[in-house]
């Protein structure tokens, strides 16, 4: 016991000198990540999109379709940034991604909304871009159905019947919608709380790849071993547990400005997050053994070390939901450690479910760990030998 302990201690300040020694390692683990940190938070700091950008046709020209125009402009999500002529002008400037969408308002619209008469409205709309294409069908939507519904009251009113009985006439059910837990469709809390987290695990996954194969690239495993007394297990943390304090800042500057600066609504103690967040890193730090032990060579190690860190974002929920994904799918995206970090940190701190509810998550992260303890062995061998295979 007495050797293996200090043989970790060896390696654990070992490790830290060469940390000092190489500024490079700090700007890479900590740097990096706190740069791509700051730009996706200036790129989400609205938290909403304002402003996008439409063309539209007014065929009609009255003080009722600029009526329309206002009322659709007013909408913070939409602005008309071009008048074009005719309908191919407008469509142009879609293929060209100079604007959005294009509305088109017909001739005699005035005159057959006045006499009750059914006026189509037209939106196209750049679909390739969805989510700023759903916000302009979203906007456009509630700006034309006011304004129908209100023009719908006007005639029934000229026909006699009074304020309350046009729209109760117009719209006898009324809907009722609640938000849950991002009432204020704010994208900065959607994405960033996904985004964050996949910058960290991505810079743990990679950096532990790298520390651990390089010792094996550059056949300095028998060196390891030695001053770790011959214990993996020394040999490993000592290794990669200066790494770990390093991430654990990383993640606490990631928790401070998520439910601290951003004020994401928070349903559970901040340290549960970030204790959280301090369990993905293990597992990833643990995982990434797995795969310097599965590997022939360097080359291979990254490849299939970084791609897999860097599929798992595709297979979190996140892009797609996990409920349409086929079963097959579903399947496969239990070998994510990140997917249960996802559920997990959504379930706890959004939704504010206990934590018997995030027990298969919890089971996942233990299998994970699992699996890299049990790689350890094959890493002692690897040391002894002190390189990859040839």
């Amino acid at each position: 016991m007495n050797t293996m302990k200090n043989g970790f201690w060896k390696v654990f300040f070992t490790e830290w000198k060469t940390i000092i020694k190489k500024p490079s390692i700090i700007l890479w683990t900590l740097g990096v990540p706190v740069v791509i940190f700051i730009l996706y938070a200036s790129i989400f700091g609205d938290g909403v999109l304002r402003k996008l950008p439409l063309a539209v046709l007014d065929e009609d020209k009255t003080s009722v379709s600029r009526e329309l125009k206002r009322q659709i402009s007013a909408n913070s999500s939409l602005n008309f940034t071009h008048e074009v002529q005719n309908e191919e002008e407008g469509l142009k400037l879609i293929r060209t991604s100079k604007v959005i969408g294009l509305v088109i308002i017909p001739n005699d619209f005035q005159k057959d909304i006045s006499k009750g008469k059914i006026v189509q409205v037209v939106l196209y709309v750049n679909n390739h871009y969805m989510t700023p294409a759903g916000i302009v069908s979203k906007g456009f939507n509630a700006a034309v159905g006011g304004f129908a519904a209100s023009a719908k009251v006007n005639v029934l009113m000229k026909k006699g019947s009074s304020p309350l009985q046009a729209k109760e006439m117009i719209q006898p059910v009324v809907m009722r919608s609640h938000t849950l837990f991002n009432p204020f469709l704010n994208y900065a809390y959607y994405l960033c709380l996904s985004f964050f987290p996949m910058v960290l695990q991505l810079t743990v996954m990679i950096t532990t790849l790298y520390i651990l194969g390089s010792v094996l690239k550059y056949n300095q495993g028998r060196q390891l071993y030695n001053l770790s007394g011959d214990n993996v297990i020394a040999a490993y943390f000592g290794k990669i547990l200066p790494y770990t304090f390093i991430f654990s800042i990383l993640a606490f500057l990631m928790t401070a400005y998520l439910f601290g600066y951003l004020a994401i609504p928070l349903n559970t103690p901040v340290v549960n997050v970030y204790l959280l967040n301090l369990i993905l890193i293990v597992v990833y730090q643990l995982i990434a053994i797995f795969f310097v032990t599965t590997s022939k060579d360097f080359r291979s190690l990254c490849a299939t070390g970084g791609g897999y860190s860097s599929l798992a974002f595709s297979f979190s929920g996140y892009t797609f939901p996990q409920e349409g994904m086929p079963t097959a799918i579903k399947i496969l995206d239990s070998i994510f450690p990140f997917s249960s970090y996802a559920r997990m940190l959504i379930n706890t701190a959004i939704k504010g479910m206990p934590l018997v509810e995030s027990l298969p998550y919890i089971i996942g992260f233990a299998v994970f760990a699992l699996i890299g303890l049990l790689s350890l062995k094959k890493f002692s061998y690897q040391l002894q030998k002190g390189h990859y295979e040839e």
